[in-house]
This record gives structure tokens, sequence and C-alpha cells, in this order.
């Protein structure tokens, strides 16, 4: 048995550990390393519309929690729709008393939040706010912390955002074992948007509304199974709008975007919308269609799905047939796992265009190209290859190749460098020359 005190001072140390870890993620100047991407303006505002958070509603009366709020993609739109709707309302109150709780914001970036901060103030001076009330409005509603640590008071109307996509490795033990800790939904080898989903969503009142652009991974693989299972029971999946291959980003990412509207009420059905192009008057014009009721079905559009959560199963987003036939087959055959088969998700190199090719015409060594078989290839039942293929950077027990072996492959790499290395997620290997090159990784 450990003693009181040392049991204290283990609980010191550990608490030490983490606030030097969260410390250097604070001031972790990479994007890529702290999962930072950012989102065009075109859709932060096609999400607000689809959350309710519009300029017709009392704002001011309402609290909206941004979790992660970087470069104020979101935060800066926000303020604005806020402003607006407060002095269309035309309240008597002062700008401190009436707007002062409207906003909570977190960011754990040191440069971003102050960056964002004094960004906050600056548009709070346009509007015509005095300074001084511009510097406390700001000092009110942004927290700079970890926002899977950091206390907050009541509930939320909105919670609006795009979390930080960083991978469980990324994320060191200590830190992990707190958040583990403390949020039921970090299962298996869960990003960190997964519990930044789960704190949003139980910070939200009664019909208030999550609205988050985020991987979609979570909807579909093992480790997502907590996270919907939570949605099933409390929740209403409202609105899925598939983003992938959308320009949603300022850059190019390997997530699989989606945009999910979650609201804490009586579970219904979900609206499901496709890629869409990104354009206001698009965006508007769905974010109307899939807002409105009923469901305008003669613009095509959008539809309508009913029972999408199934407890911890994966969300089933095809038609109605489609599902019908999958739960049919899902009664009557064992799962794929049940009989030993293992199934991933596929290739995953954040740079296709560089590491996936046509087999003959790819110039490295014949032992780098791994024949690939893609949805393609398989349209007719059986596997028709078309000749694709992926290049493959590993030996078979596990890390890089020698480049010095393979001189065309080298070649290769060294010629698409800049490409690979603006991926999300890149490898850097040195070789003996002393050159360090990019080469990448297939997840």
């Amino acid at each position: 048995m450990i003693a009181p005190s040392v049991a204290i001072t283990l609980t010191e140390t550990k608490q030490h550990s983490v606030s030097v870890t969260r410390e250097a993620l604070a001031t972790q100047d990479a994007v890529v390393a702290r999962g930072a991407i950012f989102t065009r303006p075109e859709v932060v505002d096609f999400i607000l519309d689809l959350a309710g958070y519009t300029e017709d509603q009392p704002l001011h009366k309402k609290r909206i929690l941004e979790p992660s709020f970087g470069g104020g993609d979101f935060l800066l739109p926000i303020v604005g729709r806020l402003l607006t709707a407060w002095r269309a309302a035309k309240s008597s109150g002062a700008a401190l008393d009436d707007l002062g709780d409207a906003i909570r914001a977190v960011e754990l970036h040191r440069k971003s939040f102050h960056s964002t901060h004094a960004a906050v103030v600056a548009l709070l001076k346009r509007e015509g706010l005095p300074v001084r009330t511009a510097v406390e409005l700001a000092a009110r509603w942004l927290m700079q912390g970890d926002f899977l640590l950091v206390p907050l008071e009541g509930q939320f109307d909105f919670a609006i955002g795009n979390p930080p996509y960083v991978r469980q490795e990324l994320i060191p033990a200590l830190q992990l074992a707190e958040y583990r800790s403390r949020y039921q939904t970090i299962y298996d080898r869960a990003d960190l948007y997964i519990p930044f989903i789960e704190r949003s969503l139980l910070a939200l009142a009664k019909g208030g509304s999550l609205g988050f652009i985020c991987a979609d991974r979570w909807m579909k693989n093992r480790y997502g199974g907590p996270l919907r299972s939570l949605v099933a029971k409390q929740f209403h999946l409202k609105i899925y709008v598939d983003m992938v291959d959308a320009p949603a980003f300022h850059s190019d990412v390997i997530a699989y975007p989606a945009i999910t509207i979650i609201s804490r009420e009586t579970p219904g059905v979900t609206r499901i919308a496709h890629r869409p192009a990104i354009d206001r008057a698009t965006l508007a014009t769905l974010a109307d269609a899939l807002r409105v009721a009923p469901l305008p079905k003669e613009t095509g559009l959008a539809r309508e799905l009913a029972c999408v959560p199934n407890g911890s199963e994966p969300w089933l987003l095809g038609s109605s047939d489609q599902m019908a036939l999958i739960r049919r087959l899902e009664r009557q055959f064992p799962s794929l796992e049940e009989v030993g088969c293992k199934v991933g998700i596929g290739v995953a190199t954040g740079a296709d265009k560089v590491f996936i090719g046509d087999f003959d015409a790819l110039d490295v060594e014949q032992d780098r190209k791994l024949p690939l078989v893609t949805t393609r290839d398989i349209m007719s039942g059986e596997v028709k290859w078309h000749g694709q293929c992926v290049i493959n950077p590993f030996v078979d027990g596990g890390g890089l190749v020698d480049l010095r072996d393979y001189p065309r492959l080298r070649l290769y790499l060294e010629t698409h460098q800049e490409v690979i290395a603006g991926r999300h997620c890149v490898s850097t290997v040195k070789h003996l020359d002393g050159v360090c090159r990019s080469i990448g990784q297939i997840a």
C-alpha cells in the first residue's frame, strides 16, 4: 500500500509532467505537429448556418463554445454575427453585461492565442466598441489552455469548430493517460478529435447543437465505437455533409472530412448531402434546404435517412435500400472479423499523385511497386485490375529501404520532394551522404 504522502508526491509528479508536456505543445510552432488545419471562410459560414448560429437569432442570449480557435477562422465570424444580432435586438444593456458570457473559446498554442486575441480586440474596436470594453470582452471570451483539461462553467447552446487532428502516437504517454482518465471515448487508437467531440457534446444544453468539420473515420472504424454509442444514446445526428475531395480547407490534408450537426435532443432522421461545390451561393442554398421543414425534395440537394446511429455500429450513410440490405446481411451472416478476416481502410499516402500511378509507367524498381486494387477494379463483383500500383518504401521486416540500393526510387522521390514534404504527415530519413529526404509513409 502506498503511503498518503508518497501518493501525493506521485500525483504531483504526474501533474507536473503533464504540465510540462502541455507547455511543449503550447509552444509548438509546427502546424502539422499540433494538428492545426485551417477552414475556408465559406465553409465556416456554412457550418454556422447549419447549426443555427444566425444573425436573426438573439445570439447575445445564447452561449457558444469554440474548443480550438487557432487563427480565428470560426471565432472572428462568430464575433461578427454576435455583434450584428445584438445590435438588431436594440438591447438597452451595456456590451459587457449583454455579451460577456456569450462566447467561450479555447486555444492551447500560445502564439495563436495571442495573435487571435489581438485580432478579436481589433475587430471589436472597428465595430465601434470602446477600447476598454473590447479588451475586457476578449479577456472574458478567450482562454489559453488545453480544452480537454481546462474548467468550463455552465452549458452551451452551440459548440462550433474544427478540432485538432492529432494521432495518439504523437501524444506523450502521461498526457494520453490523463485524457483516458477523463474521457470514455478514447478507445483503441482514437485520434485527439474524438475526446474533443465528446466534451463538446456533453457541454451542450438541452436543444443545443454541435457543428464540427473533422475526419469522418470515427463514423465507421473501430475506435469510433464508443463515441457513436454516446451519440446514439443521448443525441440526434441531424445533418451529415460529406466533404471528401471538396476544398474545405486552406491546404490539402489526408483526412476524409465531413460536417456533422449533432443536437442534444430526441434522436430522429438524418439529413444527408454529399460533396457540395465550395462557393457561398451553393453552400447558402444547401444550408437553407437542410434546415427547412419539410425537406424540399424537388431540389435534389439532400435526402433523409432514419436510424443512422445504431448503438456502436458503423454509420451507414447510403440509401435506405442499401441500409436495409446491409442490416439483413448482418442478421443472416457472421461479421468478417468473426470468421478471422482483418479489414483495413486501404492506402493513405497523403500524396496519392506521387505514390500511386500506372504500374508500367512509374519509373522505380519493380520490387518497390505493389499492385493496387481500387473500387473501380471490383465493380463487376470480380477483380479486374486496371494496372494501378502504389510505391512501397518499406522493407518486409519493417523500416524504410536504403535508397542507396534503389537509385531509381531515390531519384523519383527527390524529384517529387516538394509535394511529399508538404503532406500533412511525413517521415524524414537521413541518408549517409547527409541529405535529408522526406519519403513519406503509407498508413
